[in-house]
């Protein structure tokens, strides 16, 4: 079950907010743990019990965490790092059915769960049941975003009454479910109106053969594939926040406009924000972070990027895509930053344009031949092969322009930001009503597609 089924839209998330409105403050993290793991065992039974066995496990260990006993905090890690790498190359030499979904989320909350208990950062000591709740959250359970143990103890759905009065929770729970609503319905729209259409241009381009595109083609694929991977997970995020918002926590960001950014440092403080946040807390900054002159920083940068990748998936196209990222961070920090202003600026936001959507490419190939193949088509310095058809690109840009077109609109941040400051507003929901529709027409006559991100 994904957030995009209409079985999860129309009979478990109607079915469990009232369950979940309706009972008493004290019952809602009972509720929401039961719903969680009715949400997790519909989709991926296999693997429940991996789930139930690491909760448990993460929770006692977390108790010596929190009594500043290194040793228990440094055993809870190595556990959860060894099991999700265990797993991460069973899934990479038998195929991705054997990776359990969500490991790599879950497996880094509970690694930050217990570097903040021990830090102190935590307080009250969890109980067993905010463990588990925070640990098997629906919301988050499968694809993030990364939420720490503070954000989901200070919802306020679950103080005592006294707190508000009557009138002002019934305020503050409509509140929340109408923005809920409103990033709920908009990422719905991105991921059904605009990536899964995006996904069958690029596999109208992927049947064409990669060695045998037009090099029109190839650069339309660049952008097809980049839009379809920023809006697909943007979609999940604003999905997956909005359920966090119904249910009476604080929206998290997970993106903000990275390809307004400024460079590819930028870029990424910018795009899955909350994976960044956690390797910069609990990896860069622990190692030295850029405090001990530049061959420690660009030592601690190669390692966050190279956990980065193999995060991703374990193989030599993930190698590859963070290796290319971290060489370009490195110039822009020494090299491309000391130029003059003006000259500096454009190479940066050329890196942002151009080279980062260039370096989703592997991502999408599955072997060496492909991307080979693919990346001649694109830089084409020698005579192209007789079987390429000079106008194949006519066709797709035909059939997908609209797509294409509204990718480009909503990368601009004012849009997007307007519509989201007059949320409220009549007219804007309207137009997300519309888009929902739009989008449960769109799903029901079509097989469901499955969040990218899904597969890491």
């Amino acid at each position: 079950m994904s957030f995009s089924d209409l079985s999860f839209i129309f009979r478990f998330l109607p079915l469990f907010l009232v369950t979940y409105y309706i009972a008493p403050a004290y019952l809602r993290r009972f509720v929401l743990l039961c719903a969680s793991l009715l949400f997790y065992a519909l989709g991926d039974a296999h693997y429940f019990a991996l789930l139930i066995f690491l909760t448990i496990v993460n929770h006692l260990l977390g108790i010596q965490a929190a009594a500043h006993r290194r040793i228990f905090c440094a055993l809870a890690v190595i556990l959860d790092a060894e099991l999700l790498i265990a797993f991460k190359l069973l899934g990479t030499a038998l195929g991705a059915s054997f990776l359990p979904v969500g490991i790599s989320f879950y497996t880094f909350k509970m690694i930050s769960y217990q570097v903040d208990l021990y830090r102190g950062k935590v307080s009250p000591r969890p109980t067993p049941l905010d463990t588990a709740t925070y640990f098997t959250l629906f919301a988050q359970v499968t694809s993030g975003p990364i939420m720490r143990y503070p954000e989901y103890a200070a919802s306020v759905l679950w103080h005592p009454s006294a707190l508000m009065s009557a009138k002002d929770r019934r305020l503050f729970c409509l509140d929340r479910l109408e923005d809920g609503a409103f990033y709920f319905c908009t990422g719905l729209a991105f991921k059904v109106l605009i990536a899964d259409h995006l996904a069958m241009c690029w596999r109208q381009i992927g049947t064409i053969g990669y060695a045998h595109l037009s090099t029109p083609l190839a650069w339309i694929g660049v952008l097809c594939y980049a839009l379809n991977l920023y809006f697909d997970f943007w979609g999940f995020s604003l999905m997956a926040s909005g359920l966090t918002c119904a249910l009476g926590f604080s929206f998290i960001e997970n993106f903000h406009h990275p390809y307004a950014a400024k460079g590819v440092a930028d870029f990424y403080r910018r795009w899955h924000m909350t994976l960044g946040s956690w390797f910069r807390d609990y990896v860069y900054i622990p190692l030295g972070g850029s405090r001990k002159g530049a061959f420690f920083t660009i030592r601690n940068l190669l390692l966050v990027w190279i956990m980065t990748a193999l995060w991703h998936g374990i193989s030599v196209t993930f190698l590859i895509w963070g290796m290319v990222l971290f060489l370009l961070i490195v110039l822009e920090k020494y090299v491309t930053s000391r130029l003059p202003g003006i000259l500096s600026s454009c190479l940066m936001r050329l890196h942002v344009w151009v080279l980062v959507p260039l370096s989703w490419i592997p991502f999408a190939m599955n072997s060496f031949d492909h991307l080979g193949g693919y990346m001649h088509r694109l830089f084409p310095f020698a005579h192209l092969p007789a079987n390429v058809y000079a106008k194949d690109y006519v066709s797709v840009v035909q059939n997908y322009w609209p797509f294409l077109l509204a990718g480009l609109v909503f990368l601009i941040p004012a849009v997007y930001d307007t519509m989201e400051k007059k949320r409220r507003h009549p007219l804007t929901a309207i137009v997300l009503l519309a888009a929902f529709w739009c989008s449960v027409y769109s799903l029901a006559g079509t097989d469901a597609n499955p969040f990218m991100y899904f597969r890491f």
